[in-house]
């Protein structure tokens, strides 16, 4: 037997079900097993019971005849003298001697002509049970019996089973072999149950008169060819009847055990069968239950094997497969948590971007901005404090996941910045601030805002300076409640803050601006000069407004330009001899700002895309000699990579009207793909062909790893990355997405053809321009 329980910290009691109940019409297997070995026990036992009753059967009816012919033989030699002299009285006494014996019915003593001259009968059977007979209705054997012993005869009796016949006229009962009686024509039936055999045997005269010893000799009875007799002197013949009802009876008992030991043998047999099915059938169960409820996605379930066969082996390779599939669902999981963090936090990013460009009203950026953050980021308050101009002071500006009565406690709260204090660190300095524990910071908080922070149960927080233009405007600061905050949560918040500040910085100076203007109004006449310098610098604002958008694009790729160079300068070994383990730092590093970068582009190129503002420079493109350029210029990776990488263009190939910058763009990112996805060695493939239909297919082919069908269909979503590549290959899901977009603005259409572990095809097509003549 098997237990099955899911796998939970606490001990619990074993885990059981029902097995999956078997649809009706059908058989299970434990009573498939049962019912067959069940019908080999029985048609064993029954055969085996069947052959010892025939052969006990043979053996007595063997004995019986024995007997009789012992007897008949012994009847013989003393009967010699007596039937010569047809002495009746000695053959009566004789005859009665042998009617003893319970097998024998009837003894007959005939004369040479084989008349009758004594006959004694016990008559015949009336109850089959107590073995009584009837006297007063002796039965004999038809004389007809005889006939064949009044010629010359071997010297053993004749025997002959016998029936009972009804003679029509006269009507009297008498006993016939079945020859006899078929040739004759009489009715036979058998009495009652009762089967007779007919012993006869013929005297012959003897040449010598041997003893009475040597009559009873078992050496003249068993041999009768050591006496020498003439064969055509007959004096008589001796027949004896035998029944077999006291065989039938001794028979019938022996089947009656042997019969009730086979029914015995078969009924433990049977119930072993069961307890047999039962021990080999319920693991099987308890298995095919566990395997059900793994395909129904609960892996918590394991079967405990109590055996070292085959079953309990099966039982094992099922746990592990089990525990298999569990820990590769939460890898998954952490995967998938992992990814989803990272493109909220990506969106985040894009929607603060277009938050802060939509608007200069600077309380409602502060609201919106703290807002947004919250609910993205994970945090459950958020705080932005802003210092005066002279940096004496610091006011809470905004606040959000705050009570009301707090909120209300908190907003516009002005305190001095101490000396010493986090506000200092933040303001004056510059620098970050990581509070792990509130607790052990306390001595550096303002008065006035540690306790509301103890009232809130903030236990740790985050702060990041608000930096623009080499100036600090203030910070800000969140936590995530019940949570210590991490390294990561500053990372995340100092990202942010960059952008914030650049919003606040633009908003306060559009607020100034307007001042100035509301302000320049009242005075027009009186300040003319002061006017036109506001309205050129209403103009420099307003040019600064158009290219917020870009400013804050760039933002994030200007500073990854500089530490790329940074990294690259000392990998150079510009600051001194680096170790191995500073290389491979540095390497990393440099690895990962180029990856950052291409990321950060994407969502430029995308981000441009979706806004209608992707400019294309239209020209005739030879899509041949683009192909080649391409793949030319690919080269080194593919030889790093231990890569074959050529170019097939079939001739003629005809002109296409495009951006030839976008283009190169669209076939290295499908190229640098193919490389990426391809194992060394390996092939990649550029076919340039022109189609019949007035269109020219550029194909990619390579023979990695292949495209699963499900994810052919979504691969040129955005941020979609393949589940089925390996994590080092996954980039931002934006290339594909990018290049169909591309693709689609030069009015071409693009798509994928691919068997995992053979390899994909991907094929674009542009239309040709009419007027061109194919080169």
């Amino acid at each position: 037997m098997s237990d099955f329980r899911p796998q939970v910290p606490q001990p619990s009691p074993p885990f059981r079900t029902d097995p999956t109940p078997i649809p009706h019409g059908f058989l299970s297997l434990r009573a498939k097993f049962s019912l067959f070995v069940s019908l080999v026990i029985v048609l064993a036992c029954s055969s085996l019971s069947g052959y010892l009753i025939q052969q006990e059967a043979e053996v007595m009816k063997g004995a019986l005849l024995k007997t009789g012919t012992i007897l008949v033989k012994t009847l013989n030699k003393v009967s010699v003298n007596r039937l010569i002299i047809q002495d009746t009285h000695y053959l009566e006494t004789m005859l009665d001697g042998a009617l003893s014996a319970p097998e024998v019915i009837y003894a007959i003593a005939r004369d040479q002509d084989g008349h009758v001259l004594v006959g004694k009968s016990k008559g015949k059977l009336v109850d089959t049970t107590k073995l009584t007979r009837d006297e007063t209705r002796p039965i004999f054997p038809d004389d007809t019996l005889t006939e064949e012993l009044l010629t010359p005869t071997p010297q053993n009796p004749k025997i002959e089973p016998l029936v009972t016949v009804l003679h029509t006229s006269p009507l009297k009962e008498g006993l016939l072999s079945e020859r006899s009686a078929e040739r004759k024509g009489a009715e036979k039936f058998r009495i009652g149950s009762e089967t007779i055999y007919d012993l006869a045997l013929p005297v012959y005269r003897q040449d010598r008169r041997l003893s009475t010893i040597e009559l009873l000799s078992s050496e003249t009875l068993q041999d009768s060819r050591s006496v020498s007799t003439n064969p055509s002197a007959i004096i008589g013949i001796i027949q004896i009847g035998l029944t077999t009802t006291h065989m039938q009876q001794s028979l019938n008992q022996t089947v009656w055990h042997i019969g009730l030991l086979t029914v015995g043998i078969i009924l433990v047999g049977i119930l072993l069968t069961i307890l047999l099915a039962n021990r080999i059938v319920t693991p099987l169960q308890h298995l095919a239950v566990a395997s059900q409820k793994i395909a129904e996605g609960d892996l918590s379930v394991t079967v405990d094997p109590d055996t070292q066969d085959e079953v309990g082996q099966l039982t094992t390779s099922i746990n592990r497969m089990a525990r298999a599939l569990q820990q590769r669902e939460e890898a998954i999981s952490h995967y998938v948590h992992t990814i989803t963090k990272q493109v909220t936090q990506l969106s985040t990013l894009h929607q603060t971007g277009i938050v802060i460009t939509s608007t200069l009203d600077v309380q409602k950026l502060f609201s919106t901005v703290l807002k947004l953050l919250r609910k993205n980021l994970g945090f459950q308050r958020m705080i932005l404090v802003l210092q005066n101009p002279a940096g004496t002071k610091a006011r809470v500006s905004d606040v959000s996941g705050v009570p009301l009565e707090l909120e209300q406690q908190i907003r516009h709260l002005e305190f001095p910045i101490s000396p010493g204090s986090i506000d200092e660190t933040l303001m004056h300095h510059g620098r970050s601030v990581l509070a792990y524990d509130l607790e052990e910071i306390a001595h550096q908080m303002s008065p006035l805002i540690l306790p509301i922070c103890r009232q809130m149960g903030v236990v740790s927080f985050v702060c990041a300076p608000l930096l623009s233009h080499q100036r600090v405007l203030g910070y800000l600061g969140a936590d995530r409640g019940n949570q210590r905050c991490t390294q990561e949560d500053l990372d995340l918040l100092l990202t942010i803050a960059s952008h914030v500040a650049v919003a606040i910085d633009n908003a306060q100076t559009y607020e100034e601006v307007e001042n100035l203007a509301q302000t320049l109004e009242e005075r027009v006449k009186e300040r003319t000069q002061d006017l036109q310098s506001a309205n050129e610098r209403l103009q420099e604002l307003d040019r600064l407004k158009s290219s917020f958008v870009s400013i804050v694009s760039h933002e994030l790729r200007t500073p990854m330009t500089s530490i790329k160079g940074l990294v690259e300068n000392m990998l150079d070994g510009l600051v001194g001899t680096l170790n191995d383990r500073q290389s491979f730092y540095l390497e990393r590093m440099k690895y990962n700002i180029e990856r950052l970068t291409r990321m950060i582009n994407d969502l430029l190129d995308l981000s441009r895309i979706e806004a209608g503002r992707m400019d294309l420079h239209h020209s005739a493109i030879n899509m041949g000699s683009l192909a080649r350029e391409v793949v030319e210029s690919l080269q080194s990776i593919a030889q790093e990579r231990s890569l074959t990488l050529e170019a097939h263009v079939s001739d003629p190939i005809g002109f296409i009207q495009g951006d030839r910058d976008k283009l190169i763009q669209i076939f290295t990112n499908l190229i640098n793909n193919a490389l990426k996805f391809t194992e060394s060695p390996g092939t990649v493939t550029v076919d340039v062909n022109q189609r019949d239909d007035g269109m020219v297919q550029t194909c990619v082919i390579d023979n990695g790893c292949g495209i699963p069908l499900d994810e052919q269909q979504t691969i040129f979503e955005r941020f979609y990355r393949g589940q089925s590549s390996e994590m080092k290959n996954r980039g931002a899901g934006l290339g594909l997405a990018i290049t169909k977009s591309l693709v689609e603005l030069h009015g071409g259409s693009i798509w994928v053809e691919s068997t995992p572990g053979e390899g994909s095809r991907f094929c674009v097509i542009f239309p040709l321009i009419p007027s061109t003549t194919p080169s």
